[in-house]
């Protein structure tokens, strides 16, 4: 009798920690000198890679994470690429084969891409009952949890990976600015629901809000730069290249905005709600609406290049090279599209709906779609 309680007593113990403790990511890679450490790659957010890439994708590996995806990217450093998603889990899979490295597994739901510095991977997970934040800061070299800081807001969109600090904005219009060492550098309240992602080019960090307004904050202490009113609800992430921020809202409405002073240089109307992150190279802005059309615009004056319909819906950010766009579609798959002219090349069917971005790395192209399922595809001549 003596020993079944004791077997029993133990099975019990197996199960509460199987099922409530966290798992472990512990590994080693190399120095990486051009990680894609977060959401867009760089501080100002850049979705094109200036390479040409072929109309044939070969698979080379598939795995699946737990929870669905947020539509958020992958990040990538030397040889792990690290997911995030809506069930709490950090997932790290091989670059090279489908093993999963190391997974973490937290209450609440991820919505964001995991930051990755040399040793760390930085990341929110929000409470699903209460409007808080654990901020996480893990040593995936030693295996253990380095910080733990509870935020009291939610963080909804994508945060910023400075060399020497991360940025984010939450739920609540509150501007943070935290050290590699979880230590509070400055805070800043704009006091207005926010759940547009920050970009920041030259120690500017810029971002829309859900009454409107284009607010810039100076990076380095916190201050309000100005907060200029346009309209509608702003979403996805801006996006800046050369002192000039994209960004695009709900009203359907794409705007050029000077980064230095808020003038607006252009604004474009899709005629529909936009909740992706406007994409750009050097001549044009790519931006897609959820009533399935995809604009092609002029990055100087806004004037359209071309217009395309699909029987689609579009909300993730589509990626850029120099000769194709390629686009994920809610209504399971994704495009190769003739970047010159709009014209579909070749249609990628998915066994589920695409949320993630595309990111191009090594030569492999990472797909997301429903219930955590990751692919590396290979171009092929």
């Amino acid at each position: 009798g003596l020993l079944s309680k004791i077997k029993i007593a133990l099975l019990i113990l197996l199960l509460l920690s199987t099922g409530c403790g966290k798992s472990l990511i512990k590994i080693s890679p190399k120095l990486d000198e051009e990680p894609y450490p977060m959401f867009g790659g760089i501080p100002s957010r850049n979705f094109y890679v200036p390479v040409d890439v072929s109309d044939s994708l070969k698979l080379k590996w598939e795995n699946s994470g737990h929870g669905s995806f947020a539509n958020t990217s992958v990040t990538i450093y030397d040889e792990y690429v690290f997911t995030s998603d809506l069930s709490g889990r950090i997932f790290v899979y091989d670059i090279n084969d489908e093993s999963i490295a190391g997974t973490l597994k937290y209450k609440g739901a991820i919505y964001t891409a995991p930051l990755v510095y040399k040793n760390l991977i930085v990341f929110g997970v929000a409470e699903q009952s209460y409007n808080l934040t654990e901020l996480v800061y893990y040593d995936y070299y030693s295996g253990k949890v380095k910080v733990e800081k509870e935020i009291y807001s939610r963080i909804l969109s994508e945060m910023v990976r400075l060399d020497d600090a991360v940025v984010f904005v939450t739920e609540n219009g509150r501007v943070n600015k935290y050290s590699l060492s979880g230590r509070v550098i400055w805070q800043t309240d704009t006091d207005v629901t926010t759940h547009c992602s920050p970009a920041i080019y030259k120690n500017v960090i810029i971002f829309g809000n859900d009454e409107g307004e284009v607010i810039t904050v100076n990076a380095k202490n916190g201050d309000i730069i100005y907060r200029k009113q346009f309209e509608g609800m702003f979403t996805g992430s801006a996006v800046v290249d050369d002192s000039v921020a994209y960004i695009s809202n709900n009203n359907g409405k794409v705007y050029a905005v000077r980064l230095n002073s808020g003038e607006k240089v252009w604004e474009f109307d899709t005629g529909s709600r936009i909740l992706m992150s406007p994409a750009f190279d050097d001549e044009n802005i790519i931006v897609g609406n959820l009533h399935g059309d995809l604009f092609s615009l002029n990055k100087f004056n806004g004037k359209l290049n071309w217009q395309k319909h699909f029987n689609g819906l579009f909300n993730a950010t589509p990626l850029l090279t120099k000769n194709r766009i390629i686009l994920p579609d809610l209504f399971l798959s994704f495009y190769l599209i003739d970047k010159a002219t709009g014209e579909v090349v070749k249609k990628y069917k998915l066994n589920g709906r695409a949320k993630l971005t595309p990111v191009y790395y090594n030569r492999l192209l990472f797909i997301g779609f429903d219930n955590g399922v990751l692919r590396a595809y290979e171009f092929v001549e």
